[in-house]
């Protein structure tokens, strides 16, 4: 299958000005640049849903977040719990640049949303911003009922470098506190950064650049997020790696057929089946990494409706 059009036009907007000689290479560019994408191309806001920002205790100081809730839910009613982790690189993204995707996720689904503002490399290297999700999940486990939802069902969703954060920290919860989290949703999850990229074909087909993320920039996020020492095929930094799946909750995948993740989420799926995790994998044929967040395309609707979906099956059944 090919790319559809939109995504084709918006493509080819977005390597225009990545090919720009003039932008520098610095994070606060890339951190300004992909701020300005994902608003760019955000889309009209959804609407029916309330956002308040809040300070969650952490181990280094208060962690800003962004609370969701649907307005048409019951002002006495408990809801299942679903916490989001942004994607970047470990590097870029905050809760401003993804609003339009998780209200949105938010409305759809009918469920309560937490929105992490962790720490970002490199300023804050691993496992900065992984203590920071933990904490913020604990907190939620203990403190739900305080913002209306409900401890007993709560669900991590994470895109690309979020989708790393959320199945570690899935791993680490329920390794202890078998079922604490209920599931878990990733959005064409980075699983390893331990292995080559021609271990995985789709990095080599889809990761030249074109299609949105390249095998460099998976490169410099990477070397902003490790420290020297840090090894990479440690299971909190490649989850692919995990050895005892057993923990797991039931997952749902999402990625694109152009995305240069692509294989190793299809490698992730098959690992958790095998340990007899129930897990889904939906591929948007036509899609690229990253897709969700540009509500413009129809595309990124459809991918919209079907978690929100799956949020309803898994969590409110």
């Amino acid at each position: 299958m090919t790319i559809d059009p939109q995504t084709d036009a918006i493509l080819h907007q977005i390597n225009q000005f990545a090919a720009d000689p003039e932008t520098e290479a610095t994070i606060a560019a890339a951190r300004a640049g992909a701020d300005a994408l994902f608003t760019g191309y955000a889309g009209p806001p959804p609407g029916d849903c309330t956002g308040q920002d809040r300070q969650i205790p952490g181990p280094d100081g208060p962690i800003p977040a962004r609370i969701y809730r649907p307005d048409g839910a019951k002002p006495s009613s408990a809801l299942p719990l679903v916490i989001f982790f942004h994607g970047g690189g470990w590097s870029l993204g905050n809760v401003a640049a993804y609003d339009g995707l998780v209200s949105s996720l938010a409305v759809l689904s009918g469920a309560l949303f937490i929105s992490v503002d962790y720490r970002l490399a490199p300023e804050h290297k691993y496992p900065a911003g992984l203590n920071d999700c933990r904490a913020v999940t604990e907190w939620a486990a203990s403190h739900g009922a305080e913002i209306g939802a409900d401890p007993t069902r709560i669900a991590l969703m994470g895109d690309s470098a979020g989708g790393t954060l959320a199945a570690v920290v899935a791993h680490q919860i329920n390794h202890g506190r078998p079922r604490r989290i209920k599931a878990q949703f990733l959005l064409y999850p980075v699983m390893d950064i331990s292995r080559p990229h021609d271990h995985y074909p789709s990095r080599i087909t889809s990761g030249n650049g074109e299609y949105l993320l390249s095998r460099d920039g998976i490169d410099t996020a990477v070397d902003w997020y490790l420290k020297a020492e840090d090894d990479p095929a440690d299971p909190t930094l490649s989850p692919i790696r995990q050895s005892d799946l057993s923990p797991m909750p039931p997952t749902v995948i999402v990625v694109g057929g152009y995305d240069p993740l692509l294989d190793e989420a299809r490698v992730y799926h098959d690992m958790l089946q095998k340990a007899g995790i129930p897990s889904v994998v939906k591929c948007f044929d036509s899609a690229i990494h990253a897709f969700l967040s540009f509500g413009v395309l129809d595309v990124a609707q459809d991918g919209r409706r079907y978690i929100a979906d799956q949020i309803r099956q898994t969590l409110f059944s």
